[in-house]
């Protein structure tokens, strides 16, 4: 790695663990520098704004995210599994996973409210693109899950796959990034853990999607 790739690197990681800490909007570029050890023009030398910056460092999250997808799937279709199986295996895996690592679903929460859903900031068609491609993932591993359900008969899909799948990815994602921000206040309000919210929601997909005449 040379010596311009390292010192980015170190900007990213900066500003990660900065941003992971304290939030996006708690944090300036100077803040980041500084963590980084370099001066603020430098550090504009390679990220011209804290929007670039964070959209960086969300990629570099949803690194480990995305392979840890890919490789439990993986797994998952090599133990030859019924499509059922498969369903509740993955969702479940990847619910273990985000417990382990609620500051993504933290981040990506802060991220949306401040960038995704503001009019005033709008990516590059291209950026769009592939960030786009990056957190569909988990619908294309969904896809081919289900189809296998519904080949092999221990799931009954009774909606178009383009509505369905993201469905399930919208629903649970939104209620991880909720429950990984008040994961705190939810035993107050509910009396139950947080992730016993995601833990349910996923049970009422496998019972919704389930053959129950398979069963």
């Amino acid at each position: 790695m040379g010596t311009k790739e390292q010192t980015r690197e170190l900007l990213l990681e900066a500003a990660e663990s900065l941003f992971l800490e304290r939030g996006i909007l708690a944090v300036s570029m100077e803040d980041i520098a500084v963590q980084a050890s370099c001066t603020r023009r430098n550090l504009y030398r390679y990220f011209e704004t804290k929007e670039g910056l964070s959209i960086e460092v969300l990629r570099k999250l949803l690194a480990p995210w995305n392979h840890f997808q890919t490789e439990t799937f993986r797994n998952l279709r090599e133990a030859n599994l019924s499509g059922r199986q498969e369903f509740e295996s993955f969702l479940k895996e990847l619910a273990s996973y985000l417990e382990i690592h609620k500051s993504l679903l933290r981040f990506t929460a802060e991220f949306d409210f401040i960038f995704r859903d503001r009019n005033s900031f709008r990516l590059q068609d291209s950026d769009e693109q592939k960030l786009y491609e990056e957190f569909r993932v988990s619908e294309q591993i969904l896809v081919r899950i289900l189809e296998r359900g519904e080949d092999d008969g221990t799931l009954k899909i009774s909606y178009p796959m383009s509505v369905l799948v993201p469905t399930i990815t919208t629903v649970l994602w939104g209620l991880g990034q909720r429950v990984a921000l008040r994961e705190t206040l939810i035993p107050i309000e509910f009396g139950v853990q947080a992730m016993e919210l995601v833990q349910t929601q996923i049970d009422l997909f496998i019972s919704a999607l389930s053959n129950k005449e398979r069963t």
